[in-house]
């Protein structure tokens, strides 16, 4: 092969080219000279970094460098979880994790611990999880969060925790049979949640809240109540109220005088309701009822009376979320007994008859914010046509206070359009109307269908329509036909984060100048 043929110079490039490709050895910088700057950060950062692991893991960290060696005691909580032991799980190994956790509750190098919290998978001894929580308590503890799997526990409380001077959130979730002591003596307990408990006696809640003079929030959910005639929830300074029940054998009465509540939610049966005093405070309200179709119609009038008590108390609440059809269920056209003066919002949810919308309107005079579920039990006869009238009188909340209306599920029957177009000619103050689907492309919330709604006129000159989509919103803001038939000729783009993030992006679509 001769100098400077062909045969020499595809050769040389095809070596380049290798060599081109071949992973090049980088450079070492000033940065990059092996050092290890995370444990060269100030220890607070340390601990704090170390608080994002689970206990086990935390621990573990001390094999890194001396650094890291006891960094771990410094930690205030404790969160230990036996479903990390699942690979080996025996009497031997769970045994082994209970000394793992105790050894943790008595060497943490702080003056006390704020949380201590145990996950109980598995069979774990019930003398296991109380000498856990006795330690706990011992060491001053600020919060029990216990967690028991399926099986029915009992006596994993000790006696200790009813009488700390340093407890101020408790949280129990289990099938834990509780049962409380007749002395309890808790001064700065604030939060008690308790989930999937049983109950022991009618007495339990009395004796708990004697207890605990500063208790503010009270969850209680899916629990059990068949040994208890009277559930007593009457505490003075209880500014928040859970309560789950769906169970629909209903026995339990429910007895709640707590004058400075300002959050009640409430889902379940339509109990045998004592609401001692109207609750004047109340800010927010969640009401969800359960109802039993299976139950004695004599059963269900009594209920009717209990509901009809129960909304009574309700009265002073600002802000409502409220299962409309269980509701209508059970007594129906309740709405026209009552008048909601404080209440600013409003949600619906559920199967929504607009038969009963006028009521509703005349119910609240101050109402702000109403959001209506639109779905497809929506009553309309074949042709989508309403077999209601709307009121010709404008509703004093409509001409006075309306500002925001969402339908939600929204659907395109006729029914529905005069709904709209009666909301947009009488609220005199409106200022954005908010329409979502069931999907991105929902066929309900079509060009033509946006298009029809933008042609209604407006008695508010400032109202704003919005449909909203999953994962973007497209207002429309007194849109030309000519500008949609166009493609949104002037359509202005203001992300509020990338696409395909949780962020909504917003298109905003404004007059065709």
């Amino acid at each position: 092969m001769k100098p400077g043929s062909v045969e020499e110079s595809s050769q040389v490039r095809g070596k380049v080219s290798r060599m081109s490709r071949a992973p090049k050895r980088a450079r070492k910088t000033p940065d990059d000279d092996g050092a290890d700057r995370l444990s060269d950060l100030p220890e607070g950062i340390l601990c704090h970094i170390l608080t994002f692991l689970d206990t086990k893991y935390a621990v573990a960290t001390c094999v890194l460098s001396t650094r890291w060696k006891d960094l771990f005691l410094s930690l205030p909580n404790i969160v230990l979880d036996d479903s990390l032991t699942r690979k080996r799980r025996n009497k031997k190994v769970l045994l082994e994790f209970a000394k793992f956790g105790l050894k943790q509750i008595m060497l943490r190098d702080v003056p006390h611990i704020n949380k201590f919290g145990l996950r109980c998978n598995f069979n774990f001894k019930d003398h296991a999880i109380q000498t856990l929580v006795c330690a706990a308590i011992w060491r001053n503890v600020k919060e029990v969060d216990i967690c028991v799997g399926k099986r029915v526990v009992t006596g994993i409380l000790p006696p200790e925790v009813f009488t700390s001077r340093t407890l101020v959130v408790l949280k129990l979730r289990g099938r834990v049979k509780l049962d409380i002591p007749e002395f309890v003596s808790l001064p700065k307990l604030k939060v008690i949640l308790l989930g999937d408990f049983i109950l022991a006696s009618d007495d339990s809640m009395r004796r708990l809240f004697r207890g605990c003079k500063l208790l503010e929030d009270l969850s209680m959910s899916k629990c059990n109540f068949w040994l208890v005639d009277v559930l007593d929830l009457s505490t003075p300074l209880l500014r928040k109220l859970s309560f789950n029940y769906p169970c629909s054998i209903v026995e339990t009465k429910l007895v709640i005088d707590t004058p400075n509540l300002e959050f009640f939610e409430y889902r379940g049966h339509t109990a045998k309701f004592n609401l001692v005093k109207k609750l004047k405070s109340l800010a927010r309200a969640e009401i969800y009822f359960v109802t039993a179709p299976k139950l004695k119609n004599s059963f269900v009038e009594d209920h009717r009376e209990n509901v009809s008590e129960f909304i009574n108390k309700l009265c002073g609440v600002k802000s409502l979320y409220l299962s409309i059809d269980s509701l209508e269920a059970m007594y129906p056209g309740c709405f026209s007994l009552y008048v909601f003066e404080t209440l600013t919002a409003l949600e619906l949810v559920g199967a929504f008859n607009l038969q009963i919308l006028p009521s509703i309107l005349e119910s609240a005079p101050q109402l702000e914010v109403l959001i209506i579920p639109i779905s497809w039990l929506i009553y309309h006869d074949a042709r989508g046509e309403a077999p209601y009238s709307l009121p010709e009188t404008v509703p004093v909340c409509l001409a006075k206070h309306l500002r925001n209306i969402k339908f939600k599920y929204f659907r395109a029957l006729e029914s529905v359009f005069q709904l709209v177009k009666y909301f947009l000619q009488n609220g005199k103050v409106m200022e954005r109307m908010i329409f979502s689907g069931l999907g991105p492309w929902d066929s309900d919330l079509s060009l033509s269908a946006r298009k029809k709604i933008s042609m209604f006129p407006r008695c508010s000159e400032t109202c704003e329509i919005m449909v909203a989509l999953p994962e973007r919103t497209v207002e429309v803001v007194d849109v030309p036909t000519e500008a949609l038939q166009r493609g949104l000729t002037a359509a202005e783009k203001v992300y509020g984060g990338d696409k395909g993030s949780d962020k909504e992006w917003h298109l905003r679509v404004t007059r065709d100048v």
